[in-house]
């Protein structure tokens, strides 16, 4: 090979190397950046408080739970005398100034009534009932009514509920009142440390995870006793309660 020929080779591998190393530079540039952030934790400083609000008021609607039952063998008969002792129940209603309207009947229920001997099946009867809900507007008529009901033969009261009419309104009231005063609570805490309050941060029902609550004063009827006894078991009044956790944000 002459000198000619062996330049002309060295001068293209030199233009050969000097063409990839650009190349891998450009490929080099053209690769994004690989950025590492740190986020760290907060240090906003905050108010916790809690508050509650308690209130009771007299009842002003009633609601006693009622069942019909009978039993025999005949199953037309039995729904013949379920029909006249309803009837009866609803005269009674009438005469203690309950219309209809406040009377809820649940539907006719029978079920089967069984003997076994020796492991042998035999049917015995049938089970017919119906459940009421009588809703009454004084404690005096409510407990008439618990009277009157007590009376009947094969007549089970449950029991008899004291509730608000307008329940739904004051629970409101008092949601917006507490609130309030843990709004107050935790104004008062920041002034204490020359700060004020910032945003509300989170504010959490403290009623064991329910809302503001109203709690019905249930009584089991009394089949005996005087009017008085029988007045006394009705409740006369409904608490209302509600509760919250408050998180505010603390500026200094």
């Amino acid at each position: 090979m002459n000198k000619v020929t062996l330049g002309l080779v060295l001068l293209v591998a030199l233009l050969g190397f000097l063409l990839l190393t650009t190349d891998n530079g450009c490929m080099a540039s053209k690769r994004p950046l690989e950025v590492s952030s740190v986020v760290g934790s907060s240090n906003t400083a905050t108010v916790e408080v809690s508050a509650s609000e308690f209130h009771k008021y007299e009842a002003n609607e009633f609601l006693t739970e009622a069942r019909l039952e009978l039993h025999g063998k005949d199953k037309e008969l039995l729904f013949k005398q379920l029909t006249s002792r309803r009837f009866s129940i609803f005269e009674q209603m009438r005469v203690l100034e309950i219309s209809e309207a406040d009377i809820e009947q649940n539907s006719i229920e029978m079920r089967k009534e069984w003997s076994y001997d020796k492991g042998t099946r035999s049917l015995t009867g049938y089970v017919v009932s119906q459940s009421f809900a009588i809703k009454s507007s004084s404690r005096s008529v409510a407990a008439a009514v618990v009277a009157a009901l007590s009376a009947e033969m094969d007549v089970e009261i449950d029991y008899t509920s004291a509730t608000l009419k307008n329940q739904d309104s004051l629970k409101n009231e008092a949601i917006h009142a507490v609130g309030k005063k843990a709004l107050e609570k935790a104004e008062n805490y920041a002034a204490s440390v020359g700060g004020k309050l910032g945003k509300v941060i989170a504010v959490r029902d403290d009623d064991s995870g329910s809302d503001s609550y109203v709690r019905r004063h249930e009584v089991f009827a009394m089949a005996k006793g005087g009017d008085d006894a029988v007045l006394s078991s009705v409740a006369d009044s409904v608490e209302i309660s509600a509760s919250i956790h408050l998180v505010v944000e603390l500026l200094q």
